[in-house]
């Protein structure tokens, strides 16, 4: 039986033919054009919108001898809430390459005028900013995008409303279909959107700018997120947020809204519901492993690459949120490379599509990832585990060469492909929402503060929030642990992971987590070895049928199946590792924690701790789906 159990993955690994892959790169391919202008910067334009609202732009533009350079030329937009004087250095970069540059605070943020939305008016607004700039007198009449996180978001929104001089974009890390699992994720909501209303979107208000003292005030309030999140749910009027209502209605709403609701579903906050209407244009899609919009960034690639004619193509680092300049996420370090120059990266895009350069994108591979996890396991001169991977180019997303591989959870926590007790078996552990699983690391951001982001060994530090103890979270009794044996060869994940368990419960409605963990065995820099996170997701049974609607509540005891899909990662869980499965009902600060009661999203004041059950037999195989790609292809 012990041979049975460690031959399976080695019989996967050598028995995948390759077929379809590209060759190991040193990375992808960036502009190397020197600068050939000085730069203007033109402050405060005030853009008219349909409703009168006045919108600041600052406009770089290329010079000679102080003054603006006759003629015209492409231009660069991108729009902010983060203000527009922190895009002075991609401002300045692309305008001496060229470019004129637009930087646009959004409604209702710093120099703009209006009330804030999030997403909701940037459809409109980012269109008339696009034909906008078209109409300047400096304008060759094509326009391209630039940004990250918020300002990639803002980028999609415009898209979907197809201004004509819309010519190219680049969202990165880029707001999108937030009901799936960037907001509302499996029907849970992600607290580093409460995080930012408090920490960034309220002290930066238009009235919070006006006001020092109100600002100040509402800085320090964020900086009690902690204490905020603990003292959940939010109701409107009696948080200090009342003195900013447009971001306490917003959070509210949002934290009320399931993800069947029309607030996750207009122009803006979706991609995939306005496939239709969005631009038919060149995009370069960018994102991480440990990025907190992973998943939409490829359900956009994927979904854009059926829908349009206009090449798309998509870039996924090693990296986590809005880091593509590091080669660390967390605790955990990869290669040089796997560190990108971000402005060159784009320049070259936008240089082949505004430019009309035969620069080589055209040839390029549709997909580049770095696939994780060829490293050492040794501590770095960083201190970080130096985890490695490499750069690889692919033909698609995601790789058609996977082979969907099973393992079981087994009644004694091994995960392996033997066969299921017929006899019914299941593992019960109570889940008490006043004392949640703590967060450590994953796929997070706008999270400073409150929570990690990245790759981090599985054990609780001082600043975990309300960790309640040290201990490895393997040690806890509300967190199943199941694990294969140590790996007889490297195994290499890549696509996105499906966790498909049978369950019950004796409360109305609860939730179920699952995370996957590269279980690197003790080194002589890690004695205890080092559990390191590679995805995580949740299900709130509430959704268990589908986004679509809410299910009946549970009935106490009766099995029934739920499915947490987990972020896509491309990960090699190397020879003597274990590959890891941990089931629980909570991941806090994460996301917001399931009072066990059934009662509306967002309005309750009652928790109960509930008895969660996760069935492993036979008729009941609760199971692990990994995308599993063959290891023929070392350099």
């Amino acid at each position: 039986m012990v041979r049975q159990r460690r031959g399976w993955i080695g019989a996967i690994a050598v028995g995948l033919a390759v077929v379809g892959g590209l060759a190991r790169a040193e990375g992808p391919p960036v502009a190397s054009r020197s600068a050939e202008f000085e730069v203007v910067v033109e402050k405060d334009h005030k853009i008219s919108m349909r409703d009168g609202v006045k919108l600041a732009a600052d406009v770089y533009r290329p010079a000679k001898g102080g003054k603006p350079v006759a003629g015209k030329f492409p231009a660069l937009l991108t729009r902010t809430p983060y203000n527009k004087d922190g895009t002075s250095g991609e401002g300045r970069y692309y305008a001496e390459r060229g470019y004129v540059v637009v930087a646009n605070d959004v409604r209702g943020r710093y120099a703009s005028e209006g009330t804030w939305r999030l997403i909701a008016d940037d459809p409109d607004d980012g269109f008339e900013v696009v034909e906008w700039i078209a109409r300047q007198e400096w304008s060759n009449g094509k326009v391209g995008t630039f940004g990250t996180s918020y300002p990639g978001g803002t980028q999609h929104a415009l898209a979907e409303r197809n201004p004509p001089h819309l010519t190219a974009m680049v969202p990165v890390d880029a707001v999108s279909n937030c009901a799936v699992s960037g907001m509302r994720h499996g029907g849970a909501f992600e607290l580093r959107f409460m995080n930012w209303i408090f920490q960034i979107g309220a002290p930066n208000s238009r009235s919070a700018l006006a006001n020092p003292a109100l600002r100040q005030a509402l800085a320090e309030n964020g900086r009690r997120i902690r204490d905020h999140v603990d003292n959940l749910p939010i109701r409107a009027g009696n948080t200090p947020l009342r003195v900013v209502p447009e971001y306490e209605s917003w959070l509210v709403e949002a934290m009320r809204s399931g993800p069947e609701a029309p607030f996750w579903h207009i122009k803006g906050m979706s991609v995939v519901d306005h496939l239709g209407d969005y631009a038919d244009v060149p995009v370069l899609h960018l994102t991480g492993w440990y990025d907190s919009w992973t998943r939409q960034v490829t359900m956009n690639y994927q979904a854009l690459s059926k829908a349009k004619s206009a090449p798309q193509r998509l870039m996924i680092g090693p990296w986590g949120h809005g880091g593509q300049g590091s080669n660390v996420s967390g605790e955990v370090e990869f290669t040089r490379d796997a560190a990108i120059n971000l402005a060159a990266l784009r320049l070259r895009w936008y240089d082949r599509w505004l430019r009309g350069e035969k620069n080589g994108v055209d040839n390029d591979s549709p997909v580049w990832i770095y696939v994780m996890g060829t490293g050492d396991d040794r501590k770095s001169p960083k201190g970080k585990l130096q985890h490695g991977g490499s750069w690889r180019a692919e033909r698609e997303w995601p790789p058609a060469r996977t082979k969907p591989t099973t393992l079981f959870l087994q009644p004694g926590g091994e995960l392996s492909t033997e066969p299921l007790p017929r006899k019914t078996s299941s593992t019960t552990y109570t889940f008490d929402p006043r004392h949640p699983v703590p967060t450590i690391g994953g796929n997070i951001s706008s999270n400073a503060g409150l929570m990690t982001n990245g790759g981090w060994d599985q054990r609780p530090r001082e600043d975990t929030h309300a960790a309640g103890n040290h201990l490895p979270l393997s040690e806890r009794r509300d967190v199943l642990v199941f694990r294969t044996d140590p790996l007889p060869e490297d195994l290499e994940v890549t696509g996105t992971v499906e966790v498909r368990l049978w369950i019950s419960s004796t409360a109305p409605e609860t939730d179920f987590t699952a995370k996957l963990i590269d279980e690197i065995p003790p080194n002589p820099d890690y004695p205890l070895g080092f559990d390191l996170n590679i995805g995580d997701s949740i299900i709130r049974t509430r959704y268990r049928q589908g986004n679509e609607a809410p299910a009946p509540p549970l009935q106490r005891g009766t099995p029934e199946p739920v499915a947490i899909v987990l972020y896509p990662t491309s990960n090699v869980f190397k020879k003597g590792h274990r590959l890891r499965v941990d089931i629980s009902s909570s991941n806090y600060p994460r996301f917001d924690v399931n009072p066990n009661t059934g009662a509306p999203l967002g309005d309750y004041r009652v928790m109960r701790s509930a008895e969660n059950t996760v069935y492993h037999d036979a008729t009941h195989p609760s199971q692990v789906i990994l995308p599993v790609i063959g290891d023929t292809e070392k350099p």
